[in-house]
């Protein structure tokens, strides 16, 4: 489970030009949800996502992710975190072009340390569930935009993570290959995977079971 309590976050705190992107935000995401958070550009969804992700900190409030509070961890624990509990899926893909499909799904096993034998099954498996398996030796620089976003995915979700967390994953791609993919992160919701997903687009807001607006810094 995740819970924001209080949370506040300010960019170059205490300087002169400080700008408080997050102000006093709590949310709770239980295990098993499919969460939409919505709002403008400016709104301070990427913010959130960043935080929620482990990739920023805040200087305000309380960030649980089961049972473990993240403010003020190292930076080794946090990146531990980061491997273990959470999938992150992007806009842009992130992926290595000039890997194979398999390759880009493996790297977060390498940050693991799974054993050696092991990353083939779990990445292979990985792809199994995003519909791409025969695909593993393709390089990703031949794939399509959709393809390119399930290898995104089963690189996301290899670890098993905690929780998957979707940056604008439709932003880049087709009206159809949209609809696609958001018909796979809910099937991944119904297999029991928690879902938050950041969008601007109220189509693939609607398709999650609960929606959160986030506006001026706050949640509205």
């Amino acid at each position: 489970m995740i819970s924001i309590k209080s949370l506040t976050k300010t960019y170059n705190y205490k300087k002169s030009n400080a700008f408080t992107a997050l102000t006093d935000v709590s949310l709770t995401v239980e295990d098993g949800e499919m969460l939409a958070i919505i709002g403008k550009s400016g709104a301070g969804k990427s913010t959130l996502l960043h935080i929620i992700g482990c990739i920023d900190t805040f200087e305000k409030g309380e960030y649980i992710i089961d049972d473990i509070s993240v403010h003020k961890l190292s930076d080794k624990k946090l990146a531990k975190i980061r491997n273990e509990k959470v999938g992150i899926v992007m806009q842009d893909f992130a992926l290595v072009e000039e890997y194979t499909v398999l390759e880009n799904v493996k790297i977060p096993l390498y940050f693991a340390k799974k054993r050696k034998r092991s990353l083939n099954t779990l990445a292979l498996s990985a792809l199994e569930k995003v519909g791409i398996r025969d695909l593993a030796k393709k390089s990703v620089n031949k794939l399509s935009g959709g393809q390119k976003q399930r290898v995104a995915i089963a690189r996301a979700i290899v670890n098993d993570p905690s929780f998957i967390l979707a940056d604008e994953p439709t932003g880049a791609l087709d009206t159809k290959t949209s609809a696609e993919i958001i018909e796979l992160f809910k099937s991944l919701n119904n297999d029991g995977k928690t879902v938050i997903i950041i969008t601007h687009d109220p189509t693939v807001a609607e398709s999650c079971k609960r929606q959160i607006e986030i506006s001026d810094g706050k949640i509205t």
